[in-house]
């Protein structure tokens, strides 16, 4: 893959954010999550917030399974295994927490997803460690975002309660793939 495939999937990724917000109802502004984030975040409804979380779940049990796949560092793979597990685990607690919420759950990919997906099963060899570890610190940020907007501005229940429990672990995930971005 060539350095314009990687900036492309970079790119592809950073735009999700942007056309995921324009795509959702805006109740209220809230501030950035954390002081490195210059952006203002939506904040969603129970619907919004549950559709993105599982979105954004199925996106990393999916890129990781392509990582586990095609990556040849065991360092990446062993990353990958573990954020299989972790937003597996999440994507249960998750459709547990809609349910209490009486909110359906959809898993469906946005399309920036779905081209990022692609891009990584493309991504040449020797490329595709950056690739994969560039989606999921990105990938990561945005969930990042998202939780920490709904564990602050959301109604209270079950979904505000899975946002809040999610959240460390979420920056934990982002802090391991920027380690893993710079060895």
């Amino acid at each position: 893959m060539t350095l314009k495939m990687t900036a492309a999937i970079i790119l592809m990724t950073c735009s999700t954010t942007a056309y995921a917000q324009e795509g959702q109802p805006a109740t209220q502004q809230t501030p950035p999550v954390t002081p490195t984030q210059s952006a203002t975040v939506v904040a969603l409804d129970p619907v919004g917030f549950a559709r993105e979380a599982a979105a954004a779940n199925a996106f990393e049990i999916l890129s990781s399974e392509v990582a586990f796949r095609r990556s040849q560092s065991p360092d990446v793979k062993q990353f990958a295994q573990t954020m299989i597990d972790d937003h597996r685990r999440a994507q249960q607690e998750l459709q547990d927490s809609a349910k209490a919420d009486n909110v359906n759950l959809s898993e469906d990919l946005s399309m920036e997803q779905q081209q990022t997906l692609l891009a990584l099963e493309q991504a040449e060899e020797s490329q595709f460690d950056s690739a994969y570890l560039s989606v999921q610190v990105k990938a990561h940020d945005q969930a990042i975002q998202l939780l920490g907007s709904y564990s602050e501005s959301g109604p209270a229940g079950a979904l505000k309660t899975y946002a809040t429990a999610h959240y460390p672990t979420v920056r934990t995930h982002m802090v391991r793939a920027q380690s893993l971005t710079s060895t």
